[in-house]
Protein backbone atom coordinates (compact mmCIF):
# COMPACT_ATOMS: atom_id res chain seq x y z
CA UNK A 1 0.00 0.00 0.00
CA UNK A 2 1.15 3.72 -0.36
CA UNK A 3 0.27 6.68 1.16
CA UNK A 4 -2.48 8.98 -0.16
CA UNK A 5 -1.57 12.65 0.08
CA UNK A 6 -4.13 14.47 -1.44
CA UNK A 7 -4.08 18.91 -0.60
CA UNK A 8 -7.42 20.65 -1.65
CA UNK A 9 -10.25 23.07 -1.35
CA UNK A 10 -13.71 22.96 0.00
CA UNK A 11 -16.69 24.09 -2.00
CA UNK A 12 -18.52 26.76 -0.73
CA UNK A 13 -22.31 27.01 -1.08
CA UNK A 14 -23.92 28.82 0.92
CA UNK A 15 -27.78 28.48 2.67
CA UNK A 16 -29.85 29.95 5.51
CA UNK A 17 -32.37 28.38 7.51
CA UNK A 18 -33.78 27.98 10.96
CA UNK A 19 -32.61 25.81 13.95
CA UNK A 20 -35.83 24.90 16.00
CA UNK A 21 -34.01 24.63 19.07
CA UNK A 22 -35.03 25.13 22.94
CA UNK A 23 -33.19 27.07 25.93
CA UNK A 24 -32.27 30.22 26.68
CA UNK A 25 -28.93 32.29 27.68
CA UNK A 26 -27.18 35.34 26.95
CA UNK A 27 -24.49 35.99 25.29
CA UNK A 28 -20.90 35.09 27.35
CA UNK A 29 -18.54 38.23 28.63
CA UNK A 30 -15.30 38.21 26.12
CA UNK A 31 -12.44 38.60 28.83
CA UNK A 32 -11.58 36.66 32.03
CA UNK A 33 -9.23 38.39 34.42
CA UNK A 34 -6.06 36.50 35.33
CA UNK A 35 -4.19 38.52 38.24
CA UNK A 36 -3.80 41.84 36.83
CA UNK A 37 -3.84 40.96 33.09
CA UNK A 38 -6.90 40.16 30.90
CA UNK A 39 -7.11 37.59 28.53
CA UNK A 40 -9.18 37.13 26.25
CA UNK A 41 -10.89 33.32 26.96
CA UNK A 42 -14.47 33.68 24.86
CA UNK A 43 -14.17 33.62 20.90
CA UNK A 44 -17.46 35.05 19.58
CA UNK A 45 -18.02 34.74 15.95
CA UNK A 46 -20.79 36.66 13.72
CA UNK A 47 -22.35 34.07 11.19
CA UNK A 48 -23.97 34.72 7.91
CA UNK A 49 -26.09 31.45 7.87
CA UNK A 50 -27.65 29.02 10.37
CA UNK A 51 -28.14 25.36 10.44
CA UNK A 52 -31.07 23.55 10.43
CA UNK A 53 -29.74 20.71 12.37
CA UNK A 54 -27.06 20.09 14.42
CA UNK A 55 -27.18 16.48 13.20
CA UNK A 56 -23.86 15.64 10.94
CA UNK A 57 -25.31 13.33 8.68
CA UNK A 58 -27.34 16.81 7.80
CA UNK A 59 -24.47 19.33 7.58
CA UNK A 60 -23.06 21.09 4.99
CA UNK A 61 -19.58 23.00 4.20
CA UNK A 62 -18.91 26.69 4.01
CA UNK A 63 -19.82 28.97 6.65
CA UNK A 64 -21.83 26.21 8.28
CA UNK A 65 -18.35 24.18 9.61
CA UNK A 66 -18.09 26.74 12.41
CA UNK A 67 -21.49 25.43 14.03
CA UNK A 68 -19.93 21.36 13.87
CA UNK A 69 -16.37 22.34 14.21
CA UNK A 70 -16.44 22.46 17.78
CA UNK A 71 -18.53 19.34 18.54
CA UNK A 72 -17.15 17.16 16.18
CA UNK A 73 -13.86 16.12 15.30
CA UNK A 74 -13.08 14.95 11.75
CA UNK A 75 -11.24 11.70 10.81
CA UNK A 76 -8.74 13.80 9.41
CA UNK A 77 -8.33 17.43 9.14
CA UNK A 78 -7.25 20.44 7.00
CA UNK A 79 -4.92 22.86 8.16
CA UNK A 80 -5.10 26.29 7.56
CA UNK A 81 -3.23 25.70 4.04
CA UNK A 82 -5.25 23.46 2.84
CA UNK A 83 -2.97 20.10 3.24
CA UNK A 84 -4.68 17.54 5.04
CA UNK A 85 -3.47 16.24 8.35
CA UNK A 86 -4.06 13.08 10.64
CA UNK A 87 -6.75 13.99 13.57
CA UNK A 88 -8.89 11.10 14.72
CA UNK A 89 -7.08 9.04 11.63
CA UNK A 90 -3.42 8.55 12.33
CA UNK A 91 -2.19 7.24 9.62
CA UNK A 92 -4.40 6.09 6.08
CA UNK A 93 -3.11 4.17 3.13
CA UNK A 94 -4.70 3.58 -0.43
CA UNK A 95 -4.21 0.71 -2.52
CA UNK A 96 -2.57 0.53 -5.72
CA UNK A 97 -5.71 -0.01 -7.83
CA UNK A 98 -7.01 3.06 -5.80
CA UNK A 99 -9.66 1.23 -4.73
CA UNK A 100 -9.41 0.91 -1.18
CA UNK A 101 -8.69 2.94 1.67
CA UNK A 102 -7.38 2.06 5.68
CA UNK A 103 -7.42 4.16 7.74
CA UNK A 104 -5.66 3.74 11.29
CA UNK A 105 -7.78 5.08 14.29
CA UNK A 106 -6.68 6.92 17.69
CA UNK A 107 -6.60 4.83 20.89
CA UNK A 108 -7.13 7.41 23.03
CA UNK A 109 -10.63 9.54 22.20
CA UNK A 110 -13.72 9.16 23.83
CA UNK A 111 -17.34 10.58 22.90
CA UNK A 112 -18.67 13.34 25.90
CA UNK A 113 -21.11 10.56 26.57
CA UNK A 114 -18.36 8.51 28.13
CA UNK A 115 -18.49 6.34 24.79
CA UNK A 116 -14.93 5.51 23.39
CA UNK A 117 -14.03 6.02 19.60
CA UNK A 118 -13.50 2.83 17.61
CA UNK A 119 -13.60 1.00 14.25
CA UNK A 120 -17.54 0.13 14.61
CA UNK A 121 -18.41 3.89 15.59
CA UNK A 122 -16.39 5.17 12.04
CA UNK A 123 -18.12 2.42 10.82
CA UNK A 124 -21.66 3.27 11.53
CA UNK A 125 -21.12 7.18 10.88
CA UNK A 126 -20.22 7.04 7.60
CA UNK A 127 -22.95 4.33 6.83
CA UNK A 128 -25.39 6.86 8.03
CA UNK A 129 -23.82 9.52 6.25
CA UNK A 130 -24.21 7.81 3.16
CA UNK A 131 -27.81 6.64 3.47
CA UNK A 132 -29.46 9.43 5.25
CA UNK A 133 -29.44 11.18 2.15
CA UNK A 134 -28.09 15.14 3.48
CA UNK A 135 -27.08 17.72 1.00
CA UNK A 136 -23.52 16.43 0.93
CA UNK A 137 -24.20 12.43 0.90
CA UNK A 138 -22.61 12.43 -2.54
CA UNK A 139 -19.51 12.76 -1.05
CA UNK A 140 -18.97 9.16 -0.01
CA UNK A 141 -20.80 7.85 -3.29
CA UNK A 142 -17.59 6.22 -4.55
CA UNK A 143 -18.42 4.39 -1.21
CA UNK A 144 -19.52 0.54 -1.48
CA UNK A 145 -18.81 -0.17 1.80
CA UNK A 146 -16.99 0.10 5.03
CA UNK A 147 -14.85 -2.95 6.97
CA UNK A 148 -13.99 -3.22 10.14
CA UNK A 149 -10.62 -4.57 10.53
CA UNK A 150 -9.78 -4.44 13.90
CA UNK A 151 -10.90 -1.98 16.95
CA UNK A 152 -8.75 0.64 15.77
CA UNK A 153 -8.52 0.17 11.88
CA UNK A 154 -11.49 0.41 9.37
CA UNK A 155 -10.85 0.15 5.67
CA UNK A 156 -12.99 2.04 3.08
CA UNK A 157 -13.54 -0.31 0.04
CA UNK A 158 -14.98 1.67 -3.28
CA UNK A 159 -16.63 1.10 -6.47
CA UNK A 160 -14.34 3.17 -8.36
CA UNK A 161 -11.52 5.44 -7.29
CA UNK A 162 -12.12 8.42 -5.93
CA UNK A 163 -9.33 11.73 -5.92
CA UNK A 164 -11.39 14.04 -3.97
CA UNK A 165 -12.61 11.52 -0.68
CA UNK A 166 -9.74 11.78 1.35
CA UNK A 167 -10.25 15.20 1.52
CA UNK A 168 -14.03 15.20 1.93
CA UNK A 169 -13.20 13.07 4.70
CA UNK A 170 -11.94 16.65 6.71
CA UNK A 171 -15.42 17.93 6.90
CA UNK A 172 -19.07 16.79 6.92
CA UNK A 173 -18.68 13.20 5.80
CA UNK A 174 -15.98 13.17 7.93
CA UNK A 175 -17.60 14.56 11.15
CA UNK A 176 -17.74 11.47 14.18
CA UNK A 177 -20.38 11.88 16.36
CA UNK A 178 -21.35 9.39 19.49
CA UNK A 179 -23.23 6.31 17.84
CA UNK A 180 -25.54 6.26 20.69
CA UNK A 181 -27.00 9.72 19.49
CA UNK A 182 -27.78 7.87 16.11
CA UNK A 183 -31.75 7.42 17.21
CA UNK A 184 -31.57 9.96 19.49
CA UNK A 185 -34.99 12.04 18.83
CA UNK A 186 -32.92 14.99 20.14
CA UNK A 187 -29.87 14.37 17.77
CA UNK A 188 -30.95 17.36 15.92
CA UNK A 189 -30.42 19.38 18.48
CA UNK A 190 -28.13 17.59 21.02
CA UNK A 191 -24.64 16.89 19.40
CA UNK A 192 -22.48 14.52 21.05
CA UNK A 193 -19.09 14.10 19.48
CA UNK A 194 -15.44 14.14 20.51
CA UNK A 195 -14.70 17.56 19.68
CA UNK A 196 -12.69 20.40 21.91
CA UNK A 197 -15.88 21.64 22.84
CA UNK A 198 -19.52 20.77 23.90
CA UNK A 199 -22.97 22.42 23.20
CA UNK A 200 -23.76 24.26 26.19
CA UNK A 201 -27.76 24.61 25.57
CA UNK A 202 -28.76 26.61 28.42
CA UNK A 203 -27.04 29.34 26.75
CA UNK A 204 -27.90 28.96 23.23
CA UNK A 205 -31.36 30.13 21.88
CA UNK A 206 -31.84 29.84 18.18
CA UNK A 207 -31.80 32.56 16.16
CA UNK A 208 -29.37 34.56 18.48
CA UNK A 209 -26.58 32.16 19.96
CA UNK A 210 -25.36 29.25 20.08
CA UNK A 211 -22.95 28.53 22.89
CA UNK A 212 -19.85 26.03 23.16
CA UNK A 213 -18.09 25.13 26.36
CA UNK A 214 -14.68 23.54 26.78
CA UNK A 215 -14.71 19.65 26.56
CA UNK A 216 -12.46 18.61 30.10
CA UNK A 217 -11.56 15.68 28.40
CA UNK A 218 -10.56 16.39 24.96
CA UNK A 219 -7.53 14.57 23.87
CA UNK A 220 -5.70 17.65 21.93
CA UNK A 221 -5.48 20.42 24.68
CA UNK A 222 -3.50 22.86 21.63
CA UNK A 223 -6.74 22.88 19.91
CA UNK A 224 -8.24 24.49 22.31
CA UNK A 225 -7.41 28.45 22.14
CA UNK A 226 -10.57 29.53 24.50
CA UNK A 227 -12.36 28.60 26.91
CA UNK A 228 -15.69 29.21 25.30
CA UNK A 229 -17.32 29.98 21.46
CA UNK A 230 -20.15 31.80 20.97
CA UNK A 231 -21.77 31.69 17.56
CA UNK A 232 -24.02 34.53 16.27
CA UNK A 233 -26.36 34.59 13.52
CA UNK A 234 -26.44 37.73 12.01
CA UNK A 235 -28.24 37.13 8.52
CA UNK A 236 -27.61 41.51 8.13
CA UNK A 237 -23.46 42.07 6.85
CA UNK A 238 -23.78 45.67 8.17
CA UNK A 239 -25.16 44.73 11.14
CA UNK A 240 -22.29 41.86 11.78
CA UNK A 241 -19.64 44.81 11.14
CA UNK A 242 -21.07 47.17 14.03
CA UNK A 243 -20.93 44.49 16.35
CA UNK A 244 -17.47 43.80 15.15
CA UNK A 245 -16.80 47.55 15.85
CA UNK A 246 -18.46 47.61 19.23
CA UNK A 247 -16.46 44.90 20.40
CA UNK A 248 -19.60 42.42 20.35
CA UNK A 249 -18.13 39.68 18.05
CA UNK A 250 -14.84 38.64 17.06
CA UNK A 251 -15.08 37.39 13.74
CA UNK A 252 -17.16 37.50 10.30
CA UNK A 253 -17.47 36.47 6.84
CA UNK A 254 -18.08 39.54 4.51
CA UNK A 255 -18.46 41.11 1.09
CA UNK A 256 -16.55 43.07 -0.72
CA UNK A 257 -18.89 46.27 -0.88
CA UNK A 258 -17.97 46.94 3.82
CA UNK A 259 -14.00 46.44 3.03
CA UNK A 260 -13.37 50.19 2.54
CA UNK A 261 -15.95 50.79 5.80
CA UNK A 262 -14.12 48.09 7.26
CA UNK A 263 -10.54 49.36 7.10
CA UNK A 264 -11.69 52.86 8.09
CA UNK A 265 -12.81 51.30 11.26
CA UNK A 266 -9.55 49.96 11.90
CA UNK A 267 -10.53 46.25 12.18
CA UNK A 268 -8.48 43.41 10.38
CA UNK A 269 -9.31 42.88 6.77
CA UNK A 270 -8.09 39.73 5.30
CA UNK A 271 -9.00 38.50 1.84
CA UNK A 272 -8.76 34.48 0.60
CA UNK A 273 -9.53 33.27 -3.55
CA UNK A 274 -13.29 32.67 -2.99
CA UNK A 275 -16.04 31.50 -5.42
CA UNK A 276 -16.64 31.51 -8.94
CA UNK A 277 -19.57 33.04 -9.56
CA UNK A 278 -21.91 33.30 -12.76
CA UNK A 279 -24.91 30.58 -14.17
CA UNK A 280 -24.62 26.76 -14.19
CA UNK A 281 -26.60 26.00 -17.30
CA UNK A 282 -28.10 22.99 -15.70
CA UNK A 283 -30.52 21.91 -18.67
CA UNK A 284 -27.90 20.84 -20.96
CA UNK A 285 -29.84 18.22 -23.30
CA UNK A 286 -32.75 20.79 -23.40
CA UNK A 287 -35.13 18.87 -21.09
CA UNK A 288 -37.03 21.65 -19.68
CA UNK A 289 -35.61 24.29 -22.18
CA UNK A 290 -35.13 23.22 -25.31
CA UNK A 291 -33.12 26.20 -26.19
CA UNK A 292 -30.58 25.33 -24.09
CA UNK A 293 -29.57 22.36 -25.56
CA UNK A 294 -28.25 23.90 -28.54
CA UNK A 295 -24.41 24.41 -27.56
CA UNK A 296 -24.63 27.71 -29.48
CA UNK A 297 -27.14 29.27 -27.05
CA UNK A 298 -25.36 28.53 -24.47
CA UNK A 299 -21.77 29.62 -25.68
CA UNK A 300 -24.04 33.10 -26.49
CA UNK A 301 -25.40 33.21 -23.12
CA UNK A 302 -21.19 33.38 -22.23
CA UNK A 303 -20.52 35.90 -24.43
CA UNK A 304 -23.77 38.12 -23.03
CA UNK A 305 -22.58 38.52 -19.99
CA UNK A 306 -20.16 41.50 -18.98
CA UNK A 307 -17.90 40.00 -17.08
CA UNK A 308 -15.72 42.94 -15.85
CA UNK A 309 -18.97 45.27 -15.17
CA UNK A 310 -20.48 43.11 -12.90
CA UNK A 311 -17.12 42.19 -11.06
CA UNK A 312 -16.74 46.13 -11.03
CA UNK A 313 -20.58 46.83 -9.70
CA UNK A 314 -20.94 43.52 -7.65
CA UNK A 315 -17.58 42.93 -6.29
CA UNK A 316 -15.84 46.33 -6.43
CA UNK A 317 -13.21 45.10 -8.69
CA UNK A 318 -12.39 42.56 -5.75
CA UNK A 319 -11.67 39.14 -8.41
CA UNK A 320 -10.30 37.88 -11.58
CA UNK A 321 -12.74 37.57 -14.52
CA UNK A 322 -12.82 33.46 -15.84
CA UNK A 323 -14.60 31.33 -17.98
CA UNK A 324 -13.71 28.49 -15.89
CA UNK A 325 -14.59 26.71 -13.15
CA UNK A 326 -11.24 24.92 -11.82
CA UNK A 327 -9.15 27.26 -9.89
CA UNK A 328 -5.72 28.25 -10.24
CA UNK A 329 -4.36 26.07 -8.06
CA UNK A 330 -5.63 23.02 -9.45
CA UNK A 331 -3.73 20.45 -12.19
CA UNK A 332 -7.57 21.13 -14.38
CA UNK A 333 -6.75 24.95 -14.77
CA UNK A 334 -5.64 26.10 -18.11
CA UNK A 335 -4.54 29.96 -17.86
CA UNK A 336 -5.80 30.72 -21.39
CA UNK A 337 -9.64 29.49 -20.83
CA UNK A 338 -9.59 32.54 -18.19
CA UNK A 339 -10.22 34.48 -21.30
CA UNK A 340 -12.45 32.11 -23.29
CA UNK A 341 -15.62 34.03 -23.35
CA UNK A 342 -15.00 38.02 -23.92
CA UNK A 343 -18.11 40.50 -24.05
CA UNK A 344 -19.39 40.73 -27.29
CA UNK A 345 -23.13 41.16 -27.70
CA UNK A 346 -22.71 40.61 -31.59
CA UNK A 347 -21.32 37.50 -31.63
CA UNK A 348 -24.04 36.27 -28.85
CA UNK A 349 -26.68 37.39 -31.61
CA UNK A 350 -24.95 35.43 -34.51
CA UNK A 351 -24.79 32.07 -32.18
CA UNK A 352 -28.39 32.52 -31.48
CA UNK A 353 -29.05 33.08 -35.31
CA UNK A 354 -27.03 30.00 -35.79
CA UNK A 355 -29.21 27.92 -33.44
CA UNK A 356 -32.56 29.30 -35.01
CA UNK A 357 -33.04 31.55 -31.98
CA UNK A 358 -32.92 35.15 -34.00
CA UNK A 359 -35.62 36.05 -32.08
CA UNK A 360 -34.85 35.23 -29.02
CA UNK A 361 -36.10 32.94 -25.90
CA UNK A 362 -37.09 32.83 -22.48
CA UNK A 363 -35.40 31.50 -19.37
CA UNK A 364 -36.62 31.39 -16.29
CA UNK A 365 -34.24 31.14 -13.28
CA UNK A 366 -35.05 31.61 -9.45
CA UNK A 367 -33.72 34.71 -7.32
CA UNK A 368 -33.80 35.41 -3.86
CA UNK A 369 -32.97 37.97 -1.06
CA UNK A 370 -29.28 36.30 -0.84
CA UNK A 371 -28.27 36.99 -4.16
CA UNK A 372 -26.71 40.98 -4.49
CA UNK A 373 -29.27 43.63 -5.17
CA UNK A 374 -27.33 44.23 -8.36
CA UNK A 375 -27.64 40.87 -9.64
CA UNK A 376 -31.00 40.22 -10.96
CA UNK A 377 -31.40 43.20 -12.99
CA UNK A 378 -28.06 43.43 -14.41
CA UNK A 379 -28.49 39.87 -15.99
CA UNK A 380 -31.90 40.79 -16.80
CA UNK A 381 -30.46 43.78 -19.29
CA UNK A 382 -27.46 42.28 -20.29
CA UNK A 383 -29.04 38.92 -21.68
CA UNK A 384 -32.19 41.09 -23.22
CA UNK A 385 -29.60 43.12 -25.36
CA UNK A 386 -29.00 39.62 -27.26
CA UNK A 387 -32.17 38.81 -27.06
CA UNK A 388 -32.85 36.44 -24.20
CA UNK A 389 -35.40 37.13 -21.92
CA UNK A 390 -34.95 36.31 -18.31
CA UNK A 391 -37.92 35.80 -15.77
CA UNK A 392 -36.95 35.65 -12.44
CA UNK A 393 -39.11 33.93 -9.82
CA UNK A 394 -38.22 34.94 -6.21
CA UNK A 395 -37.63 32.35 -3.68
CA UNK A 396 -37.33 32.52 -0.02
CA UNK A 397 -34.25 32.73 0.95
CA UNK A 398 -34.00 29.77 2.92
CA UNK A 399 -35.54 27.86 0.49
CA UNK A 400 -33.44 29.55 -2.32
CA UNK A 401 -30.51 26.26 -2.78
CA UNK A 402 -33.27 23.98 -2.85
CA UNK A 403 -35.02 25.15 -5.06
CA UNK A 404 -31.83 25.56 -7.32
CA UNK A 405 -31.24 21.62 -7.16
CA UNK A 406 -35.10 20.80 -7.63
CA UNK A 407 -35.28 20.69 -11.42
CA UNK A 408 -37.85 23.03 -11.96
CA UNK A 409 -35.27 25.79 -13.42
CA UNK A 410 -32.82 25.22 -16.52
CA UNK A 411 -30.20 27.89 -14.76
CA UNK A 412 -29.57 29.67 -12.22
CA UNK A 413 -26.81 31.64 -10.14
CA UNK A 414 -24.80 29.59 -8.38
CA UNK A 415 -21.61 30.31 -6.36
CA UNK A 416 -19.11 27.29 -5.53
CA UNK A 417 -15.50 26.67 -4.23
CA UNK A 418 -11.98 26.93 -5.55
CA UNK A 419 -10.76 23.38 -4.82
CA UNK A 420 -7.23 22.51 -5.47
CA UNK A 421 -7.88 19.16 -6.52
CA UNK A 422 -10.00 18.96 -9.52
CA UNK A 423 -12.03 15.79 -9.17
CA UNK A 424 -13.34 17.78 -5.91
CA UNK A 425 -15.23 20.54 -8.65
CA UNK A 426 -15.99 17.34 -11.22
CA UNK A 427 -17.94 15.75 -8.68
CA UNK A 428 -19.74 18.61 -7.10
CA UNK A 429 -20.83 20.03 -10.19
CA UNK A 430 -19.89 17.28 -13.27
CA UNK A 431 -20.48 13.37 -13.25
CA UNK A 432 -23.63 12.21 -13.31
CA UNK A 433 -24.06 11.26 -9.70
CA UNK A 434 -22.88 14.99 -9.01
CA UNK A 435 -25.58 16.77 -6.86
CA UNK A 436 -24.99 20.05 -8.80
CA UNK A 437 -25.92 18.30 -12.19
CA UNK A 438 -29.29 18.77 -11.67
CA UNK A 439 -30.32 17.15 -14.79
CA UNK A 440 -27.64 14.32 -15.13
CA UNK A 441 -26.10 15.79 -18.18
CA UNK A 442 -23.13 13.33 -19.46
CA UNK A 443 -22.14 12.83 -23.39
CA UNK A 444 -20.30 10.13 -24.64
CA UNK A 445 -17.29 12.61 -25.05
CA UNK A 446 -18.15 13.60 -20.91
CA UNK A 447 -18.16 10.02 -19.80
CA UNK A 448 -15.07 9.42 -21.31
CA UNK A 449 -13.14 11.96 -20.65
CA UNK A 450 -14.35 11.24 -16.80
CA UNK A 451 -13.12 7.52 -16.58
CA UNK A 452 -9.90 8.86 -18.28
CA UNK A 453 -9.27 10.68 -15.44
CA UNK A 454 -9.99 8.15 -12.91
CA UNK A 455 -7.61 5.63 -14.36
CA UNK A 456 -4.74 7.97 -14.57
CA UNK A 457 -2.34 9.74 -12.35
CA UNK A 458 -0.03 12.21 -11.89
CA UNK A 459 1.03 14.31 -14.99
CA UNK A 460 -1.12 12.07 -17.16
CA UNK A 461 -4.27 12.73 -14.83
CA UNK A 462 -3.49 16.36 -14.30
CA UNK A 463 -3.54 16.46 -18.04
CA UNK A 464 -7.26 14.69 -18.90
CA UNK A 465 -8.35 16.69 -16.00
CA UNK A 466 -7.45 19.91 -18.21
CA UNK A 467 -9.01 18.34 -21.26
CA UNK A 468 -11.99 18.08 -19.36
CA UNK A 469 -12.04 21.71 -18.66
CA UNK A 470 -11.64 22.27 -22.36
CA UNK A 471 -14.53 20.63 -22.93
CA UNK A 472 -17.00 22.00 -20.47
CA UNK A 473 -15.81 25.63 -21.77
CA UNK A 474 -16.10 24.45 -25.55
CA UNK A 475 -19.66 23.25 -24.57
CA UNK A 476 -20.68 26.53 -22.03
CA UNK A 477 -21.76 23.72 -19.56
CA UNK A 478 -21.08 26.65 -16.93
CA UNK A 479 -21.16 30.82 -17.66
CA UNK A 480 -18.79 31.51 -15.17
CA UNK A 481 -17.98 35.26 -14.57
CA UNK A 482 -15.05 35.47 -11.82
CA UNK A 483 -12.98 34.15 -9.27
CA UNK A 484 -14.02 36.45 -5.88
CA UNK A 485 -11.32 37.85 -3.45
CA UNK A 486 -13.60 36.30 -0.14
CA UNK A 487 -12.88 39.13 2.57
CA UNK A 488 -12.94 37.88 6.48
CA UNK A 489 -12.63 40.56 9.57
CA UNK A 490 -11.85 40.84 12.62
CA UNK A 491 -10.91 42.07 15.75
CA UNK A 492 -7.53 43.19 17.59
CA UNK A 493 -8.51 41.07 20.33
CA UNK A 494 -7.68 37.82 18.14
CA UNK A 495 -5.60 36.29 15.94
CA UNK A 496 -6.87 34.75 12.74
CA UNK A 497 -5.15 32.23 10.07
CA UNK A 498 -7.55 32.69 7.20
CA UNK A 499 -8.96 28.98 5.73
CA UNK A 500 -7.73 27.80 2.20
CA UNK A 501 -10.49 26.79 0.44
CA UNK A 502 -13.30 28.07 2.83
CA UNK A 503 -14.96 31.59 3.36
CA UNK A 504 -14.45 31.55 7.12
CA UNK A 505 -11.74 30.14 9.14
CA UNK A 506 -11.80 26.81 10.92
CA UNK A 507 -11.97 27.30 14.40
CA UNK A 508 -8.73 25.72 15.35
CA UNK A 509 -7.35 29.13 13.26
CA UNK A 510 -8.49 31.18 15.88
CA UNK A 511 -6.21 32.59 19.00
CA UNK A 512 -5.80 35.04 21.52
CA UNK A 513 -3.97 37.97 20.56
CA UNK A 514 -1.05 38.02 21.91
Amino acid sequence: MKRLNLATRTLALAATGALLLSGCGTAAGNQAATGAAKTHMTLTLGSGVEPQSLDPAQSREAQFVQYFQPVFDTLIRRDANGKIQPMLATKWATSEDQKSITFTLRDDVTFTDGTKLSADAVKGNLDRFKAAGGPLAAALAAVSSVAVVDATTVKLVLSKPDPALIYALGGPSGYIQSPANFDSPTVKTQPIGSGPYVLDRSATTPGSQYTFTKNPNYWDKSLQKFDKIVIKPMKDENARLNALRSGQIDGMIATPKTVQAAKGAGVDVQTIPGDWQGLSLFDRAGQLTPELGKVEVRQAINYAIDKNALLKSVGQGMGTVTSQIFSPASEAYVTDLDGAYGYDTEKAKALLKTAGLENGFTLTMPTSADMDPALAPAIHDQLAKVGITVKWVDIPAAQYQAEQQSGKYSAAFTAFGQPVVAWSSISVSVTEAAPWNIFKSSTDASKALLASILASSGDDAAKKSQDMNKYLVDNAWFDPWYRIDQPYYSSKEVKVQVQSGQPVPSIYNYEPAK
